[in-house]
């Protein structure tokens, strides 16, 4: 079966499509997206009290810039995190985390890295 084929306006040919989203990370800021299911029947209070009484352990954590709490409407919660590198993303997202999470929460966490090329701040 032949691959499918996109138009690679940068370079003027077709290439497969799996080339043009397979390339390297870019250097620079990261954000993660990572979701957790939220237990069957936990109150949304005690959830928000959970994230509360988390925040001390990102206040300085190194490479962190910024850190959302998350609760979505598909019975998920987690967060958004903007990291300045990949790697201080994946130093933090290591096996401990991970364990971590599946201990707390009772399901594992889905992780979803993506580059930031350019960063819009209307608060400054």
């Amino acid at each position: 079966m032949l691959p499918k084929l996109v138009p690679a306006l940068a370079i003027g040919m077709l290439m497969p499509l799996g080339m043009m989203l397979a390339t390297p990370a870019a250097a620079g800021p990261v954000a993660v997206l990572v979701a957790v299911p939220v237990p069957p029947g936990l109150p949304r209070a005690q959830l928000e009290a959970a994230f509360a009484g988390s925040v001390g352990d990102y206040q300085g954590k190194p490479g962190l810039i910024r850190k959302y709490y998350t609760i979505g409407d598909d019975g998920r919660a987690g967060g958004i995190y903007l990291w300045e590198s990949r790697a201080a993303a994946d130093a933090w997202y290591n096996a401990a985390w991970k364990a971590g999470v599946l201990k707390r929460w009772g399901a594992p966490a889905s992780l979803s890295y993506f580059d930031v090329p350019t960063i819009v701040d209307n608060a400054k």
